[in-house]
């Protein structure tokens, strides 16, 4: 007999246009008057409850070989990566957990807190959050 366990998933919350910038707001603030984040993320996205910080990472083309990349090069010479991503479990921020994305595509939530706990937890962790 295999002994089943009930695991509770809570959702990420659904937020409309006016919270959704209001968060956007928020997290520029915080990004701006930090120092380490404010060089390494380059873009942030808001979708479906979840927060995404990106960062540009220089590709590395060999002389004389040709490469094709599926998507563009930003600038001629730059991938775009997630660096980190926020889930939000509600409006107000007070629950959220930051998560770091594996080579497979897999995100493992590595931080729970309110929403500034999380990003200076991004901010703070040199091992998983590296560029």
């Amino acid at each position: 007999m295999v002994k089943r366990t009930w695991v509770y998933g809570p959702k990420p919350v659904r937020l409309d246009p006016v919270a959704n910038d209001a968060l956007l707001i928020r997290v520029r603030e915080f990004i701006v008057s930090s120092g380490g984040l404010n060089q390494v993320v380059n873009r942030i996205a808001v979708r479906q409850g979840r927060l995404y910080l990106y960062h540009l990472v220089e590709a590395f083309i060999p002389k004389g070989v040709e490469v094709h990349f599926i998507k563009p090069l930003i600038k001629g010479k730059y991938n775009e990566f997630p660096l980190a991503r926020i889930t939000l479990y509600d409006k107000k921020g007070d629950n959220c957990t930051a998560d770091w994305q594996r080579y497979t595509g897999q995100w493992i939530t590595l931080h729970e807190g309110s929403l500034e706990k999380c990003l200076q937890f991004i901010q703070d962790d040199k091992t998983w959050f590296s560029p």
